[in-house]
């Protein structure tokens, strides 16, 4: 197969919009992380900085919801492999895996295997928070079997659509439980911020689940017909939850229906966050109607985001391999020198991926290797 061959075949099998959108989620998301840790706060204030924060909240929203959109489509093209135990099905499942043993990875307690017995209370809390790969690759492995219980795409969308409200609405009483005294630490941190976990099942869960129950409504009538499917599907339901939200909010504090404490206010903001990506998902998938072929970039950077996700984190806050930008520069950067920092950063990540994703396609076994033997390497710096 040619490089064309394959960069064609890869986009005929894309769903436009979605790379679009994951595109915007992933520029959102490097932008964002490279401000939070490096722009000077006396610069962090404002009525623009309020939007901003706004705009953040978004961000993990909206990359939490298209991975479950991607997945589902991708679970939907070969429908009938997924539903019985399989080699195929099992590597799958490994590669869910692999995505929480990163997550681990970006929080490993010491800089030296030798170390680990001497690690401080700390720095185990530390490695066990939750963050978006742990999450993602938790959730992905549970709606694989969803899929092997519920049998039939008709089936699994209710149920997605069903547990994603039923995590939004429990989630305030799953907040109020002390966890970590009922359960082993790293069991306790999957269910509630409790323990420093940045990304936790609840509420979080609930937006890969509506993007799995949307990506399924996608693949029933959405492709044949886009248009009807943004209105339907995407800007209705999302003008509904916008709204709805405001009647959660005062819900909760009027009626306290959500209870008192932490996390009373999750559901409104579920809803809000969940409503407005549909509404800009929506205006996203009107405007690709007009798109017949995207760049292979596009494609690229969409296929490679938790890629891009775990090496800018590196980059940016460091890890136990490095320093990161944050050790080195701190909150001391004005906006001019920031916006440099993360124009250089998108373009690395962009190239990164672009080059990543043809060589996985183009010289598949290489890649395989090379994988291993960066994951060696990094082993054996912490020899």
């Amino acid at each position: 197969m040619t490089q064309s061959e394959s960069r064609t075949g890869l986009r005929s099998h894309r769903v436009i919009f979605v790379d679009l959108g994951r595109a915007l989620a992933v520029t959102f998301m490097l932008y964002g992380h490279t401000v939070s840790a490096l722009l000077a706060p006396e610069y962090q204030r404002g009525r623009w900085f309020d939007v901003w924060q706004f705009q953040r909240g978004l961000t993990s929203s909206l990359f939490l919801l298209l991975a479950g959109f991607a997945f589902s489509v991708a679970t939907g093209r070969n429908w009938a492999a997924h539903l019985r135990w399989s080699p195929a099905l099992l590597k799958r499942v490994r590669r869910f895996g692999l995505f929480i043993v990163l997550g681990y990875a970006l929080h490993f307690p010491v800089g030296r295997l030798v170390d680990l017995p001497s690690a401080s209370d700390e720095r185990w809390q530390s490695f066990l928070i939750v963050d978006v790969l742990q999450l993602i690759g938790v959730t992905f492995i549970l709606v694989q079997l969803l899929v092997l219980v519920t049998r039939t795409r008709r089936a699994l969308t209710f149920a997605t659509l069903t547990l994603a409200i039923a995590a939004m609405l429990a989630t305030p009483a799953i907040w109020r439980v002390d966890w970590a005294q009922r359960l082993p630490l790293a069991l306790a941190a999957y269910l509630s911020p409790a323990t420093g976990s940045l990304f936790p099942l609840f509420p979080w869960v609930a937006f890969v689940l509506l993007g799995v129950g949307l990506g399924q409504l996608y693949g029933r009538w959405g492709a044949a017909d886009l248009g009807r499917y943004a209105n339907l599907a995407l800007l209705l339901p999302g003008a509904v939850l916008v709204g709805s939200s405001f009647v959660a909010s005062t819900a909760a504090g009027a009626a306290g229906i959500f209870g008192s404490g932490q996390g009373t206010s999750v559901p409104a903001q579920v809803l809000v966050r969940s409503g407005s990506c549909l509404i800009l998902l929506a205006a996203i998938a009107h405007l690709s109607r007009r798109i017949t072929r995207l760049p292979h970039v596009f494609g690229a950077v969409a296929q490679e985001s938790l890629l891009i996700y775990f090496v800018h984190l590196c980059i940016v806050y460091g890890s136990v391999w490095n320093r990161g930008l944050a050790g080195v520069y701190g909150l001391t950067l004005t906006p001019l020198q920031t916006v440099l920092v993360v124009v250089l950063l998108i373009l690395s990540m962009v190239a990164l991926a672009r080059y990543w994703n043809w060589w996985k396609h183009i010289r598949p076994t290489a890649a395989r290797w090379t994988m291993y033997a960066v994951w060696g390497f990094l082993l054996f710096q912490l020899r």
